[in-house]
């Protein structure tokens, strides 16, 4: 996403019209097809394997992140209000490149890197 197209994104947000939530579906695998402002806690028993969701820039890419084993690891929090937070933040090195944080169910854009 070009640096203007997140500008403007970002000012319409601001501006415009409020930010949409993300919706929280938790789901024992992912479905073939991932709803738009939805985030997909996969699991079972309580436990939390992996986070998958359609990239926030509209560009209809999905995204798939482990939140066990290894590195790259994103740890989940679920907020009383049933909206999900995801640290570290999201960075898109292939297609769109997209860099956000998802913070309360909230996109929160990062600025683009040199």
């Amino acid at each position: 996403m070009s640096w203007f197209r997140r500008l403007w994104s970002w000012f319409k947000n601001l501006f415009v019209e409020r930010p949409s939530t993300f919706e929280t579906a938790r789901v024992e695998e992912a479905p073939e097809i991932l709803r738009p402002q939805t985030v997909y806690l996969i699991g079972e028993d309580g436990g939390i394997w992996s986070v998958a969701m359609r990239c926030p820039c509209g560009c209809g890419a999905d995204i798939h992140l482990s939140t066990v084993g290894g590195r790259p690891r994103w740890s989940v929090r679920t907020e009383e209000d049933d909206t999900v937070t995801l640290s570290p933040s999201v960075w898109r090195k292939a297609g769109c490149k997209s860099h956000f944080f998802l913070r309360r169910g909230m996109i929160q854009w990062c600025a683009e890197s040199p």
